[in-house]
């Protein structure tokens, strides 16, 4: 199967309420709500900043005067070790748009940023996010903090590859995901902040499972930032110094291309010191389809792409389901150097959009249906035009300009069933 972008048409209604009901794993696990805490050494105190996204979808949009608008209020209240308030702040942001399929994105974020000075000690932060339009409220689960001056090894900060550049500062971008690497991300980065400016080297062992994928790498490559988190047209980044007067942090590039999902375990210790500072990680597939969640039912919708014959012999195999699917898709990896198989998430994501858009009244099978299969093997048409036939039918035009083919599927018992007529 040739691998074809695909453009969603996605629509919704504004009144429609978004779930903040959610259960807490998922609006942590990178796909609605994020947030996660950075800090570093000022003085005799710690600046800290908690960072947080979250997705178009879950937010309230009003409609006025032709743009779409929303709004988000952050609460955040420190706890000391004896659950006693130390101090309170808050973050507002607003947001409008033109575009009304936007609204409903789930891959477009809001960003904001809270700032703090505390002094060392161990705390709590909790946050409260309030929609400035619905007025609703959710509490998301606290996130402890640990202020410790004799630790020389601050937390890994997660950063997009490569280096941003506004007007004339260069900054590394947090990909800020709830300090979760994202598996489905080919390239992802990691800066390791140390307090001790001597330090010449950085050992890194990265471990998943019984494994170590890393043993004792040495990084020698740094840069100089200064000491806090800025705004860079939406986006949250790290600045870098033109001197050497702020907080070293050691580059580990291209981290995530060899990870798989699940926790992670990275050790570090500097060229001065054998003592081990561990840092805990997870790996996450962030908007992982859905249909990917039963291998055995993931297995059976291949036969949309492939004979019976093939899809039984999966079926049958030895080991579980879920290796002989993955095993599947490694055959036809385009990255095959990395653990992300973009093809698989390209199929099982036309799966996932083919169901909900195609299932008609009926609710069953839209992947199945004939729209789905030629949505599944072709991607999104260049041009859909839908009217009636004069039997009084609906019809549904699909035309890939570039392939030249043209698909004709009609609705013939009005249920949105819609059966495929014709193709040239």
């Amino acid at each position: 199967m040739k691998k074809i972008l695909i453009l969603l048409f996605v629509t919704i209604q504004i009144t429609a309420q978004p779930d903040f009901n959610l259960d807490q794993r998922i609006i942590q696990a990178g796909k609605f709500y994020n947030s996660e805490i950075h800090y570093f050494p000022s003085e005799k105190s710690y600046k800290v900043f908690y960072s947080y996204k979250i997705s178009y979808s879950q937010l309230f949009f009003e409609k006025n005067d032709g743009e779409f608008k929303a709004a988000l209020k952050v609460n955040l209240e420190i706890q000391d070790s004896l659950n006693k308030s130390v101090k309170r702040v808050f973050d507002q942001r607003k947001i409008s748009t033109t575009n009304f399929e936007l609204t409903n994105s789930e891959n477009t974020f809001l960003q904001g940023l809270v700032s703090f000075d505390i002094e060392p000690g161990s705390y709590k932060v909790l946050a409260i996010i309030s929609d400035g339009i619905s007025k609703r409220e959710r509490r998301i689960p606290p996130i402890e903090l640990s202020l410790d001056q004799k630790n020389q090894f601050l937390n890994p900060i997660i950063i997009e590859n490569g280096i941003f550049r506004n007007e004339s500062n260069e900054l590394f971008l947090l990909c800020n995901n709830s300090n979760s690497i994202p598996f489905n991300k080919t390239v992802s980065d990691l800066l390791f902040p140390v307090i001790n400016p001597d330090y010449d080297s950085l050992i890194i062992s990265v471990k998943q499972g019984e494994s170590y994928l890393v043993a004792e790498k040495v990084l020698k490559d740094f840069i100089i930032c200064n000491g806090k988190l800025d705004f860079a047209k939406e986006f949250i980044g790290i600045k870098k110094c033109p001197d050497s007067n702020g907080i070293k942090c050691f580059l580990f590039n291209d981290i995530s291309s060899q990870l798989d999902e699940g926790p992670v375990q990275i050790e570090i210790k500097s060229d001065k010191t054998s003592e081990v500072k561990t840092f805990k990680l997870n790996v996450i597939w962030i908007n992982k389809p859905m249909s990917l969640s039963d291998p055995e039912m993931a297995i059976k919708l291949l036969e949309i792409i492939e004979p019976k014959s093939v899809v039984s012999n999966i079926l049958g195999a030895k080991g579980n389901d879920q290796t002989n699917l993955y095993e599947y898709w490694k055959s036809k990896d385009p990255t095959p150097n990395t653990k992300f198989n973009e093809l698989m998430n390209e199929f099982y994501t036309r799966v996932d959009y083919s169901d909900k858009n195609f299932s008609g009244l009926t609710n069953n099978g839209g992947a199945k249906s004939d729209r789905g299969k030629t949505y599944i093997k072709l991607g999104a048409p260049d041009e859909i035009d839908r009217y009636t036939n004069s039997d009084d039918k609906v019809v549904e035009t699909w035309n890939y300009k570039k392939m030249n083919k043209t698909f004709h599927f009609i609705d013939k018992d009005g249920t949105g069933k819609f059966q495929l007529a014709e193709s040239k």
